[in-house]
């Protein structure tokens, strides 16, 4: 029998290697009390979170649930919950989540987790009940995170009104975060009430003037009340885009042993595939994308990479002085890559790019049709037509740009972006890219 010093000290060192975030010391601790002590609940449940944070989530709940057999512990069933969860047992996750918190109903962790579970199954008024109980039982506990979880809950049970509420409390609990900002943005749009929608833009662009999600609604805010010169001005295709027909880079004597190099690199590329049917944006059943083209073989990539620096720098110097973009242009900031292959047919839907400040595009090869005159701009690149879902009121401020075996296209990430749908036997590669903020 160990004495109760050796028991003592071995429960204050798993305790503490726990609360300082030493998992492997905590579970080893554990291991070693329960060798003396098997049964005991609370070193079940500390070994059990251990184990959770080591990504071992089997061997969690082997431990959680001895843990809650022998003692009422809500701790130990919300973690038993989470643990459940990443395995997928989402079912008994939740019945985990109620039981932690019919022992502790103040414990929001809890209220917030099965919240999520219960959105993620499109019980939406549900997930608000439960959300409110644990803003009403632990008022100074609420996290901005649950404002926001109910904002969204409210939005999909038409609580507009409530969901704006919601989103505005998440937003006093932590000013920074950009999540709420984005949801009260849509939701303002959806509702149609532009005049907060503007006045929420300009409050976060205060904080952050190179948001591109926000620059993108003032302009179809100011389109959707008649302010067109407003919206020109955010959407000043002259002074925004620019068009350049590039030389080859320096180690290439022309532009079609380079493409030849680019297009190789590209389809052998191991990340390029089709994008799932759930993908907001990069989603045709003909088209491939890359992720990140700058990391580690580069192969002629490093000769992209040099055109691209080279524009950039071009396109921010021909900025006009005092120009809102060049007096924002981000202190630093990092190159973010990749390649869209468009096997044969089909198209981008438009977009824009939440993360970057300036966007571009590459060509590198191109079906015939593209050059036709008869083709009616087939495979072309278009700047500021919204998304259909937007369902915008206003008609669309728009241009279309030839692609070209050699052009690339500069333009702020918030101008909304896409291509023109074609058919041909040809394939249709492009190389973006966004100057990423840091």
């Amino acid at each position: 029998m160990a004495q109760p010093n050796v028991v003592g000290a071995l429960q204050q060192k798993a305790r503490a290697a726990l609360e300082a975030g030493r998992f492997e010391e905590a579970l080893t601790a554990c291991r070693n009390l329960l060798a003396f002590q098997p049964n005991s609940p609370d070193a079940l449940a500390v070994a059990g979170i251990a184990s959770l944070q080591l990504g071992d989530a089997k061997k969690a709940v082997d431990y959680l649930e001895q843990a809650v057999k022998r003692a009422e512990l809500p701790v130990a069933w919300l973690h038993l919950g989470s643990a459940r969860k990443t395995l997928g047992l989402t079912e008994q996750a939740m019945k985990a989540y109620r039981k932690a918190l019919s022992l502790k109903p103040d414990l929001t962790p809890a209220a917030h987790n099965l919240g999520a579970l219960l959105q993620e199954q499109g019980k939406h008024g549900e997930a608000a009940q439960v959300y409110r109980a644990a803003l009403e039982r632990a008022p100074t506990q609420a996290a901005a995170s649950t404002w926001r979880n109910l904002a969204l809950a409210l939005e999909h049970t038409n609580e507009q009104e409530e969901a704006r509420e919601a989103y505005r409390k998440s937003i006093a609990l932590d000013p920074e975060w950009v999540l709420p900002r984005s949801g009260l943005m849509r939701l303002l749009w959806n509702m149609r009430d532009m005049e907060r929608l503007l006045v929420t833009c300009e409050a976060w662009l205060r904080r952050r003037p190179q948001d591109t999600e926000a620059l993108a609604w003032m302009a179809l805010a100011h389109a959707e009340k008649g302010e067109t010169a407003k919206r020109d001005g955010l959407l000043d295709f002259d002074k925004l885009v620019a068009v350049y027909d590039l030389p080859p880079p320096s180690g290439w004597s022309d532009n079609q042993t380079f493409h030849a190099d680019m297009a190789k690199h590209i389809y052998a590329h191991k990340t390029l595939k089709v994008p799932g049917a759930d993908h907001p944006t990069y989603h045709h059943p003909q088209l491939a994308i890359t992720e990140e083209l700058l990391d580690h073989d580069r192969g002629p990539m490093s000769g992209y990479e040099a055109l691209v620096q080279a524009a950039v720098e071009r396109y921010r110097q021909g900025l006009p002085d005092g120009h809102p973009v060049r007096e924002h242009w981000p202190k630093k900031w990092r190159l973010s890559v990749w390649a869209a292959l468009l096997k044969g047919q089909g198209n981008l839907v438009p977009h824009i790019h939440l993360d970057g400040y300036l966007g571009g595009v590459y060509y590198v090869r191109l079906p015939e049709v593209t050059a036709r005159a008869d083709a009616d701009q087939a495979a072309w690149f278009e700047l500021g037509r919204p998304p259909e879902e937007l369902a915008a009121t206003a008609a669309p401020v728009t241009r279309r740009i030839q692609p070209r075996e050699c052009r690339m296209i500069l333009f702020p990430s918030y101008f909304y972006h896409g291509t023109v749908p074609f058919e041909a036997g040809e394939d249709r590669i492009s190389v973006a890219f966004d100057v990423v903020p840091e």
